[in-house]
């Protein structure tokens, strides 16, 4: 098992914020990444192109163009695609922050071995 002292009375001064900064770090890391699991594990649902048509196209420039709410409903679908693969992105550098800050904290703070 590992022991970690982070505000040991022997540790210098330096590395105590140091610690400080990194725990503040890690917390705010897991916060992040907790919100990024809810946000690609409760999407808002699509609209179907009728409740889109319903909401958004009901202007004078969709008259004279009959293609522009089709138009319109594709690139909303591009975009929910691309929020998505955003969103995962967001997860994995969130996942990677979290180990190599705990890692770090780790590293400054494992006891030695005693012999």
């Amino acid at each position: 098992m590992i022991k970690i002292n982070l505000f040991s009375k022997d540790k210098e001064l330096i590395l105590k914020i140091t610690n400080g900064i990194l725990i503040i770090w890690l917390l705010g890391a897991l916060i992040f990444t907790g919100n990024s699991i809810v946000n690609l594990a409760v999407q808002k649902p699509d609209y179907s192109y009728q409740e889109y048509e319903t909401i958004y196209c009901s202007n004078k420039y969709q008259e004279e163009n009959e293609n522009y709410c089709k138009n319109m409903y594709d690139n909303y679908l591009l975009s929910e695609k691309d929020n998505i693969y955003y969103e995962k992105r967001i997860l994995y550098t969130s996942i990677i922050n979290i180990v190599v800050v705990g890692s770090a904290i780790l590293f400054l703070n494992k006891s030695k071995a005693k012999k």
